[in-house]
């Protein structure tokens, strides 16, 4: 399939259909709303369910998308004991948010089942020409129900994961990965990359990462987020951090997941730095460099070293069945992150990379020159989207790439 014509087969902005649209100024019905001049009128706050990421017991986060501008807090229960409240507070002030409220846990016990429910209320103000701070108009707290996940766990003998790539704001293949997903009851999920066609507008985000539809992906296992280069677009890219909850807010990072250890890392865009569709604004090229550090460091970590299996998630391939560099034109591999990461991944003994970015499914296993297999995902239209699912114990690690309707594209049996 020709990339650049998932444009035209998509479905409608997920925003449209799952959130419903935030307050604005606009004059309500009520006289005394009618006068908000700061933040939305009262009403119901949230728009579809919460997304649990991070993915490791250390560094989650809770993020609950919004219909309109709203303060809240998070409470959380480990086991059976009684809830906890998390704020979201800075320098003495609670969340003000129009689009998501994300709230950080402290770290928690691995391999652990817990609850947690989001009270939310709408706030907006009106401007009192005093010295005060103007009247706050705050709406009745609206509790949501009680979810539950479990955390990942580093020692556990097995684990089960799906992998999402290239959805592309696809309606039907996204609802189709959704039931998949919600059949295999994975430990945890991993977006590969391009979920969005561009990031244009902040108050879409939600409805591209988060409710895509009013599905709700990641409220019963915990979500690893892997940027995209589709993903860097736009003027609300710089956005992208309040709704991903990944560890420091880095598109880099690892974590374990019984004899897994999973790399996560981000090859940018498929161009270079110079390429004039970046109007002098990308430093990719930077970034992969700050990255080989990091992956320098965290190879040698003794629960990455211990780990039966090491795969690296990245959305842009290393490798490809054409071996073509264009110099500014769309790259289909990243030869600049594969000349910047792979001594380090051949010190840390990642055994598989498994990437999307082609909209061409394939299995390139190891060979000369290719000292590394890569596994890569399918395209946005439900004709060519894929699932990858994989399994491991601390002998084997399988992955299955299959189609929406079943069909198995391709199995691979990695031995520790």
């Amino acid at each position: 399939m020709n990339r650049r014509s998932f444009l035209t087969t998509t479905g409608s902005l997920g925003l449209a259909s799952a959130i419903a649209p935030g307050a604005t100024d606009e004059p309500a019905s009520d006289a005394g709303v009618a006068q908000v001049t700061a933040g939305s009128a009262p009403g119901p706050v949230f728009a579809g369910s919460p997304v649990v990421t991070g993915p490791a017991p250390d560094a989650l986060a809770i993020l609950q998308p919004l219909a309109r501008h709203a303060t809240g807090y998070l409470e959380f229960a480990v086991g059976d004991a009684p809830f906890r409240r998390v704020d979201a507070s800075a320098t003495g002030l609670l969340p003000f948010e129009e689009h998501v409220l994300k709230f950080r846990l402290p770290p928690l016990p691995p391999g652990t089942d817990v609850r947690y429910r989001i009270t939310a209320r709408s706030i907006g103000w009106v401007r009192v020409r005093e010295f005060v701070h103007g009247e706050v108009l705050a709406g009745e707290p609206e509790t949501g129900a009680v979810h539950a996940f479990r955390t990942l766990d580093p020692e556990a003998a097995t684990t089960r994961f799906a992998v999402w790539n290239d959805t592309h704001e696809n309606a039907e293949t996204l609802r189709s990965l959704h039931r998949l997903t919600n059949d295999l009851n994975p430990d945890f999920l991993l977006w590969n990359g391009d979920q969005s066609n561009d990031l244009h507008f902040e108050k879409e985000l939600a409805g591209q990462f988060l409710a895509p539809f009013g599905l709700s992906i990641a409220e019963r296992w915990p979500l690893a987020y892997v940027r995209g280069n589709h993903d860097v677009r736009g003027p609300a890219a710089r956005a992208l951090t309040a709704f991903t909850g990944t560890p420091d807010d880095r598109f880099h990072y690892a974590f374990r997941s019984g004899p897994v250890a999973a790399l996560v890392m981000d090859t940018g865009e498929d161009k270079p730095d110079d390429s004039p569709h970046f109007g002098g604004m990308a430093a990719f090229r930077q970034a992969m460099a700050l990255q080989a550090e990091w992956l320098r460091s965290v190879a040698r970590e003794s629960w990455v070293r211990e780990a039966p299996f090491k795969v690296l998630f990245c959305h842009i391939p290393l490798w490809f069945d054409r071996d073509i560099f264009p110099t500014h034109q769309r790259w289909e591999f990243h030869p600049l992150c594969r000349e910047a990461w792979l001594p380090s991944l051949l010190d840390a003994g990642v055994n598989v990379v498994v990437s999307g970015h082609t909209h061409d499914f394939k299995w390139l296993p190891a060979k000369d020159g290719q000292p590394i297999g890569q596994l890569i995902g399918g395209g946005p239209h439900p004709r060519s989207a894929t699932i990858i699912e994989g399994n491991a114990t601390r002998d084997l690690l399988t992955l299955k790439m299959s189609r929406l309707d079943g069909t198995v594209l391709a199995e691979v049996a990695l031995e520790a």
